[in-house]
C-alpha cells in the first residue's frame, strides 16, 4: 500500500512539473504575478497619494493640491492604466486570484473533481455547534475534494468584542478570538437517529481565558458519559439518541479524541448524515502570499507539495469516520 502511494505522489508530481515546463503556463503564470503584484501596489499608491495630498495641501494650500495631481499623473497613473489593462472589467482581489486560480487548478490535479473557493459555503448553525459561543463568524477559502465521502475544510475565525471602562470613565473595546482554526464537513457512512456533539470541557493552553464556552447542554438532549475516565474529563457528550451516540463512541472513536485533544481543541457534530469537525490550530491554512517578494517565488511545483501535505493531513485527520 505504501508503495503505490509513493509511486501515485510521484506520478502526480511529474504531472505538475510537466505543467509548470509548458510555455502556456508559464505565461499564464506570468500574467497572474503580475495581477497579483499590481493589486498590491496600486493598494499603496492610493493610501499614499491621499496621505501625500493631504499633506501638501495643509503645507502648501491650492499648489499643495496641484503638485499632488501632478505627482499623481506621473507615478500613479501610469499604474491605473496597466491595472484597467490586465482585469478589464473583473475585480479579481489577491485572494480569488491565489486561491481559485493558481490553487484550485493544483486540486484538481489531485482530485479530478475537487477545487478551491475563496467564500465557503458552509452552514452558520452546524458550524456553530463545534465552536464556542461568539457573535462573529469568518469563513474564508474552502476546499472540496468532491470524494466518495464529500470532504471539505474551511478556515474560521469566530470572536467577540469586550468592552471596559478604566478609573476615568474611558470606555474600550477589545476583540477576543473565540476560534481560530479550520472546520471539516463530510457525509457520515450511516444516517444517525437524532444528532450528537461531543465539544472540549477544558481550555488548552491555545485557547485565552476570556474565550467564551462552547453550547452546554440543549433542549431535548441528554449528557451522556462514556467508560473511558480520560475522555470524560475532557469532553461533554450531548445527543438526542443515546443507543446511536454509544455506537459511534467505539475505543477506536475515544482513541481519537484523547489523540487530537492534546493537539488541538476538537469538536465534533452529526446530525442525520453529515458530520462536521472543529479543530482550533491557531494558524489558517492555505494563506495568500503578502509581499512582491513572495509573489515572485510563487512556483506551481512548491506550491504542489504544500497543498498535497495539507490534503494528506486533512485525509489522514478524517480516515477514521470513513466508510
Amino acid at each position: 500500500m505504501a508503495e503505490e502511494i509513493r509511486e501515485s505522489r510521484e506520478e502526480e508530481l511529474e504531472r505538475i512539473r510537466q505543467l509548470e515546463a509548458s510555455p502556456e503556463y508559464q505565461e499564464k503564470l506570468r500574467i497572474l504575478r503580475e495581477k497579483m503584484k499590481i493589486n498590491i501596489r496600486w493598494k499603496m499608491y492610493k493610501i499614499a497619494l491621499v496621505l501625500g495630498t493631504v499633506m501638501l495641501f495643509a503645507m502648501f494650500k491650492f499648489v499643495g493640491f496641484v503638485i499632488a495631481a501632478v505627482l499623481g499623473f506621473i507615478y500613479v497613473y501610469p499604474v491605473y492604466k496597466r491595472k484597467q489593462e490586465l482585469f478589464r472589467e473583473k475585480k479579481e482581489n489577491n485572494e480569488v486570484l491565489y486561491v481559485e486560480k493558481f490553487l484550485s487548478p493544483i486540486v484538481k490535479e489531485i482530485f479530478p473533481m475537487g477545487e478551491m473557493k475563496v467564500t465557503p459555503d458552509f452552514l452558520l448553525d452546524p458550524v456553530k455547534k463545534v465552536c464556542p459561543s461568539s457573535t462573529n463568524y469568518r469563513g474564508n477559502t474552502e476546499l472540496s475534494l468532491h470524494d466518495s465521502s464529500e470532504l471539505s475544510v474551511m478556515n474560521l475565525y469566530a470572536y467577540h468584542v469586550v468592552e471596559s471602562t478604566d478609573s476615568k470613565g474611558r470606555t474600550s473595546r477589545k476583540e477576543v478570538t473565540d476560534f481560530y482554526g479550520q472546520v471539516f464537513r463530510m457525509q457520515f457512512p450511516k444516517s444517525f437517529a437524532g444528532h450528537i456533539r461531543v465539544i472540549p470541557t477544558e481550555r488548552t493552553a491555545i485557547l485565552k481565558r476570556e474565550v467564551q464556552d462552547y453550547p452546554g447542554k440543549q433542549k431535548n438532549e441528554l449528557k451522556i458519559d462514556t467508560e473511558d475516565i480520560r475522555h470524560n474529563e475532557h469532553y461533554n457528550i450531548f445527543c438526542t439518541d443515546e443507543f446511536m451516540a454509544r455506537r459511534f463512541l467505539n475505543p477506536t472513536v475515544l482513541d481519537w479524541f484523547d489523540k487530537n485533544i492534546s493537539e488541538s481543541q476538537t469538536a465534533i457534530y452529526i446530525e442525520d448524515s453529515t458530520m462536521y469537525i472543529s479543530r482550533y490550530t491557531g494558524y489558517q491554512l492555505f494563506p495568500v502570499p503578502g509581499t512582491v517578494e513572495a509573489i515572485d517565488q510563487l512556483s506551481l511545483v512548491e506550491e504542489y507539495k504544500k497543498l498535497r501535505a495539507e490534503i494528506d493531513l486533512i485525509e489522514s485527520f478524517t480516515e477514521i469516520f470513513k466508510a
